[in-house]
């Protein structure tokens, strides 16, 4: 079958292009050193400087058509190389591939370049010159910029489609704008495509960054950091501009978007906006520069984070910082508060380093702004707050915020051994302003700043266990600052006791920082009803359980001292009744006092002054002063429970009494009186008195002066002062002038097994007229009958005898 005309016309033209290839690769490969030198005769003359090169391999149509020579040991270096001795260029390997075609009309076109296993070093020294100036025009004046329109870099590269560097090392210094930058390309490709004047990159590979330092006083982005870039880029050589189209990087794990520009123009910037969906911020700080990274890690928030990140970096201006501007968005995270853990927390923010764009770019010029900041206070309590730190050298702060809670959504925060959180809602709000690092000074105890908030309680109700106290609607308006708290008001009910209060509180803020100090309140208390039964039913709290508000309470109770101004209508505890209640009254932990606390009561005033010490011991001390003005003695009995007595009682006694009194004694654990610790004075004045249905007179009855009536006996004035000691009251000998009979009685009266009182019955009394008995002067001058009461066997007895000796009579 005979071959087609048309296909013998394409395998002729095919043969005759193999050969045309291969005869010119023949002629590439005789004429290989003639190439060589060519190539290097080529760049010296387009060059300031000198290109040397130990030895070069030849491979011709490598990658197509073309000629590709790998050069060994290949240095390049300016014309002032002997006085700085840094070569710009030191490669193990330069492999470039030249364009054939335009080769064989002596024009040298690289479309191919590799570098392998060297460094790249550029400098500006404090002179202004640049060892670049190897690729400026021959004789031409300026020496620290290389023309975009060089006649030798157009010719020689205008072809270039594509350059790859492995194991080489970049460094630039340029010493009057105190920048560096060093990086490693350990397997890079950029590959090239132009159109028009447009240049078109695709950048791929591993990059291992030394440091980005636009100043290196500042630090240095990117500091010993693996990333793998995957970017686009267009170089427009006519601006000296280099666009980045959306680009990505990876550095470690972590996914950055990427685009902006360089423009390397005499007013350069490298202009970059970068966002990240997911980084975990210690990883995020770590490519900032170190100063700024540890300012920022100093506030410990460090979430992961969605980011938006605008970076501005001048190239030509000396000593001037990058422009940093963040947006972020954190997930949830924890953090550990100077007040306490928050969890869940999230936040939006900003971060710049030139919020006044009339100051210089840096730490004194920044700022971060959390516009909502939500959280859970100790897991339980929501929080909302922005703020905004500024001046990152000495940063400062300001912050506002608040708190909202539900007091029964809280109980997990307490002891629920001790108490009970029933209903009612909770407001804080606060604003604070000044330094950030630290906000606390533990050493002085306050803010390094001026705080102010008010707080408001709305329907409390809680029980408190131990003592059985029930508090119910609860109101309250606060404010607050760092050295007081202001209480307006506070309202609430326990039992049936409506209680009003107001006053400050000094000395709470350490406890917000798990600090201590002294606490200090000025109370004003007012209720037109006090009752204090609930006394009764006191118990110990058991030990605290660790949670947080327990542990809290406890530590400011611990350090509490409390002056309250009370005001009371009514208080009643037991049988004790009184109006009118005004007085002071001091709280510690240690100690309770009320002073010149004064009263109506018993039918007449009370005024007392006293305590209790050392609530924080086993044994505790009671002290009390006072006195006591025209009462009625019965009630005076009634309210104090007879004084723990049964001899004498309120159903017996009758009369006005006036007294001054002191006492003291030891209470046990449970506030019981321990009766061998008692002391006490007691100076008395009883008039209008009666003594009724008295068991030990109507025994006296029985024997002597049967025909009177000892059932109610009236008494003239008495007066006396008795002296506690233990459970004994020593009594001077006193005169009872009665309706019955006149006495003298003396001697020892003891709530134990002691008692010994001697009465004297002057026999005068058997001459008693009921219608002249004013007339009769009783006294111990003449007989008397002796009657000594005694304890014995448990039981008070008589015993009788006369006293016929006068001489006897001043020591009985």
């Amino acid at each position: 079958m005979a071959i087609p005309k048309i296909l013998k016309i394409s395998l002729y033209l095919i043969g005759a292009f193999v050969v045309l290839i291969g005869g010119m690769g023949v002629w590439a490969y005789q004429y290989r050193d003639d190439l060589f030198r060519y190539i290097v005769k080529e760049a010296n003359q387009h060059i300031n400087g000198r290109v040397s090169i130990k030895d070069f391999g030849f491979t011709p149509f490598a990658n197509g058509i073309g000629f590709t020579f790998s050069l060994f040991g290949v240095q390049l270096q300016d014309t002032a190389f002997v006085r700085h001795q840094t070569k710009l260029l030191s490669l193990e390997q330069l492999t470039l591939e030249v364009d054939a075609r335009k080769l064989l009309n002596k024009e040298l076109k690289i479309t191919s370049v590799c570098l392998k296993e060297g460094k790249i070093s550029v400098f500006v020294d404090s002179n202004g010159y640049s060892n670049l100036s190897v690729f400026n025009q021959i004789n031409a004046p300026d020496t620290t910029q290389v023309s975009s329109q060089s006649p030798m870099l157009r010719q020689i590269f205008g072809n270039l489609k594509e350059v790859c560097l492995k194991d080489v090392a970049f460094s630039l210094q340029n010493s009057p704008k105190n920048q560096r930058i060093g990086f490693t390309a350990e397997d890079l490709t950029n590959k090239f495509s132009q159109i028009d004047s447009l240049w078109k990159m695709k950048l791929k590979g591993e990059v291992y960054f030394e440091g980005l330092a636009f100043n290196v006083k500042r630090g240095a982005f990117l500091e010993n950091k693996n990333t793998t870039l995957d970017l686009e880029l267009v170089f427009n050589p006519d601006i000296a501009t280099l666009q980045v189209l959306p680009s990505s990087v990876h550095v470690f794990q972590d996914a950055f978007s990427l685009q902006g520009s360089v423009d390397f123009s005499s007013e350069g910037h490298i202009k970059l906006q970068i966002d990240t969906d997911t980084i975990a911020a210690p990883r995020a700080l770590a490519i900032l520069p170190k100063t700024l990274e540890k300012k920022i890690s100093q506030f410990e928030i460090l979430p992961i984070v969605t980011g938006h990140v605008f970076l501005d970096a001048p190239l030509r201006q000396r000593g001037t910082d990058p422009l940093v501007v963040v947006d972020f968005q954190t997930h949830t995270f924890e953090y550990q508060s100077p007040i306490g853990p928050l969890s869940e927390v999230i936040a939006t923010g900003h971060f710049t380093n030139q919020v006044d764009s009339l100051l210089p770019i840096g730490n004194q010029n920044s700022h971060i702004v959390a516009k909502n900041v939500s959280a859970l206070f100790n897991g339980v309590i929501p929080m909302n707050t922005a703020f905004t730190v500024s001046d990152l050298d000495e940063p400062m702060l300001v912050m506002e915020g608040n708190f909202r809670a539900q007091l029964k959504e809280c109980n997990d925060l307490i002891d629920e051994r001790n108490f009970k959180l029933i209903s009612g809602n909770v407001w804080v709000d606060y604003c604070y302003e000044g330094s950030m690092n630290p906000i606390f000074d533990p050493h002085t105890k306050q803010l390094n700043g001026k705080l102010d908030g008010h707080a408001k309680l709305e329907n409390g109700a809680f029980v408190y266990l131990p003592h059985r106290l029930s508090f119910s609607g609860m109101n309250s308006g606060m404010r607050f600052n760092g050295k007081k708290v202001e209480i307006s008001y506070l309202h609430l009910k326990h039992q049936k006791n409506q209680i009003k209060m107001s006053g400050k509180v000094e000395g709470l803020l350490p406890y917000a920082f798990n600090s201590s100090g002294k606490v200090i309140g000025d109370i004003a208390v007012f209720t037109p009803d006090l009752g204090l039964d609930w006394i009764r039913n006191y118990q110990h709290a058991g030990r605290s359980n660790g949670k947080f508000f327990t542990q809290l309470v406890d530590k400011i109770l611990s350090h509490l001292e409390l002056k309250t101004l009370l005001i009371a209508k009514k208080v009643h505890y037991h049988n004790f009744q009184a109006e009118n209640v005004k007085g002071k009254v001091y709280l510690s932990e240690k100690a309770i006092k009320c002073e010149n606390v004064r009263m109506n009561a018993f039918g007449g005033t009370f005024e007392v002054t006293g305590g209790i010490n050392n609530f924080n011991q086993a044994i505790h001390q009671l002290y009390a002063k006072g006195r006591l003005n025209n009462a009625n003695v019965q009630k005076v009995f009634y309210g104090f429970d007879n004084f723990g007595q049964e001899t004498v009682s309120d159903r017996n006694l009758k009369g006005k009494i006036s007294a001054t009194f002191s006492y003291s004694s030891q209470l046990n654990k449970d506030f019981k009186l321990i009766p061998s610790t008692m002391n006490g004075r007691l100076a008395f004045e009883l008039v209008e008195a009666e003594l009724n249905h008295f068991e030990p007179l109507k025994k006296m009855q029985r024997v002597f002066f049967k025909r009177r009536n000892f059932d109610n006996v009236r008494f003239e004035r008495l007066q006396n002062e008795f002296v506690l000691q233990g459970q004994e009251i020593n009594m001077a000998q006193m005169k009872i002038a009665s309706s019955v009979l006149t006495f003298f009685v003396g001697g020892t009266y003891s709530f134990g097994t002691k008692t010994d009182l001697l009465v004297h019955v002057p026999l005068s009394n058997l001459k008693r007229d009921d219608n002249d008995e004013q007339h009769i002067i009783h006294d111990l001058n003449g007989r008397n009958l002796i009657i000594r009461a005694i304890e014995e066997e448990g039981e008070v007895k008589l015993k009788y005898h006369l006293d016929w000796r006068k001489k006897q009579r001043n020591v009985l």
